[in-house]
């Protein structure tokens, strides 16, 4: 048997086998190995027979690519898409009369608004007739519905436009519709407000959807002709009505520019209808988007709708080095956030003395710094001197005060605040907060009130009493207990150390009592 099997192994090919000196098969080796591998495979008989029949040769699939003369595959380039979808208030193209969902329109619009009252019943039986629909970024107007038309938060409508119909996402309806027309001083029984057509249907939402796809190209081409015209304006956005008849153009420019020419180029190249408007910077960066130096999204491009004038004032109000660059924002403007602050720091200062007056020590003139608003230390420097010393504002005052009376304390250093670190003071806070909480563990665990969360009423004492210290309790502040003189505590008459919340008890009082008693009897 052993000899047959020996016989067999002779007759099929074997393996090409390498000499002990070589450590890398050539190419050749390893062509003609793969050859016979792959004649193998194609016969459906291993190459090699194992001893143990069970264990079958792992066999790949016939068109299995091989690592070594197999090329490598084509991989498909990835198109990408761009979302025109995100900027309207949803993630897809939306189906006809289906509404929007919420997560939709919360996460791809910052003009979202929580309808708070949706749940509540209105006061009145007939609801509000107007809605509020939003279009593209920050672009929304008020509609007014037809009788018998009842929409929902979501839904798209077709609403009236200049000239034609437009599309867009209801975002607000009912009493919510009704405070934010009062807030922008629109008159809900004015003739002037446009009307709602319909929900919009599926006809509508392809035009709409190919005038979507449009905007990107049409920005692109329309910078390349201003460019071509020398005209000294930055064209930022183009919105397409949804009905594909008219075009807003969203531009900037330093100076007044004459663009009566590149309307009619402009309606030649789209052939639609050409309306221009000019916005501020700060309009463009919430229209383009950005990180500011803080690392966020920029506010104007999130949830910033309200945009209000800033002046230097709040940076030197919030103690802020008057540098450009810092202050400046993507825009080229003040940055918006200096707002935010701006009042708590006001309300911090008026409990300041006025900065940047002089204060006059017997040592010498102390010269005015810089504040810590929110720490309540001002900074001072003697003149001619680098060297900054921290003081108080209360101490401040009372040396400006002194200084009007014609006197003048010795030196600064006499004020001066010791400043920890922001890591020593986080420890501290730590400790003392560890501390507060073992001892409040240990006392509740005896059942006993600690003194500081909730003090025992103690009982009232005659004027001729005098306050008693016993033991295991502390004196009152400012008094000073015998045992620190070195003397041992007195002992009063009828009284000792045990009882020490007990009162004295007067001749008097047992007078009364027996008193008391004789009437009780008789």
């Amino acid at each position: 048997m052993e000899e047959s099997k020996n016989n067999e192994l002779e007759k099929q090919p074997q393996e090409p086998i390498l000499d002990s000196e070589e450590t890398i098969a050539s190419a050749e080796d390893i062509e003609a190995f793969m050859r016979e591998r792959r004649k193998a495979r194609a016969e459906k008989k291993p190459s090699v027979e194992r001893e143990n029949p069970e264990v079958e040769e792992y066999m790949s699939e016939e068109n299995a690519l091989d690592p070594y003369l197999d090329p490598d595959p084509e991989i498909p380039w990835v198109k990408y898409e761009e979302p025109v979808y995100l900027n309207r208030g949803c993630h897809k193209c939306p189906k006809c009369y289906v509404p929007v969902s919420a997560i939709e329109r919360q996460s791809c619009s910052k003009v979202t608004a929580t309808n708070w009252l949706s749940g509540i019943r209105q006061p009145t039986e007939r609801p509000f007739d107007c809605v509020e629909v939003r279009f593209k970024n920050n672009h929304k107007d008020f509609y007014r519905l037809p009788d018998g038309l009842e929409v929902t938060e979501g839904d798209v409508v077709a609403v009236e436009g200049q000239p034609g119909h437009d599309v867009g996402i209801v975002n607000l309806t009912g009493e919510l519709c009704r405070l934010q027309m009062r807030k922008h001083r629109i008159n809900p029984d004015s003739e002037t407000i446009k009307k709602v057509f319909r929900r919009a249907k599926e006809n509508d939402i392809e035009r709409w959807s190919g005038a979507l796809r449009e905007e990107h190209s049409a920005l692109l081409r329309t910078r390349r002709i201003v460019l071509d015209m020398g005209l000294d304006m930055k064209v930022n956005d183009v919105e397409f009505q949804g009905d594909h008849s008219k075009a807003i153009f969203y531009y900037t420019a330093d100076e007044r520019v004459d663009f009566r020419e590149l309307i009619k180029v402009l309606a030649e190249e789209f052939h639609v209808r050409i309306e221009m408007k000019q916005i501020g910077v700060r309009q463009e960066a919430g229209k383009v988007g950005g990180l500011g130096t803080c690392g966020r999204e920029l506010c104007c491009s999130t949830w910033l709708t309200n945009f209000k004038s800033v002046t230097t004032s709040a940076a030197k109000t919030q103690q802020i080095m008057p540098n450009p660059q810092k202050l400046a924002g993507q825009c080229g403007k003040l940055k918006c956030c200096l707002n935010f602050e701006y009042e708590v720091y006001a309300d911090a200062l008026k409990k300041f003395p006025p900065a940047g007056h002089a204060i006059r020590f017997q040592k010498g003139l102390a010269l005015y710094k810089k504040t810590d608003v929110f720490r309540g230390i001002m900074w001072y420097a003697y003149e001619g001197e680098n060297e900054l010393i921290a003081i108080k504002a209360e101490d401040v005052k009372a040396i400006m005060e002194m200084n009007r009376q014609q006197q003048y304390p010795e030196k600064l250093e006499d004020y001066q605040v010791e400043l920890m670190s922001t890591s020593a003071l986080v420890s501290e806070a730590n400790s003392e907060e560890v501390e507060r909480e073992i001892r409040r563990l240990s006392e509740g665990g005896n059942g006993v009130v600690g003194q500081e969360e909730a003090p025992q009423k103690q009982p009232q004492r005659s004027r001729n009493d005098r306050p008693q210290h016993g033991r295991g309790e502390r004196p009152q502040q400012g008094e000073r207990s015998n045992r620190d003189k070195g003397q041992q505590p007195r002992r009063q008459g009828g009284n000792n150390g045990n009882n020490n919340n007990k009162p004295r008890r007067e001749g008097g009082d047992r007078r009364n009592g027996g008193a008391n008693r004789d009437r009780r009897n008789s």
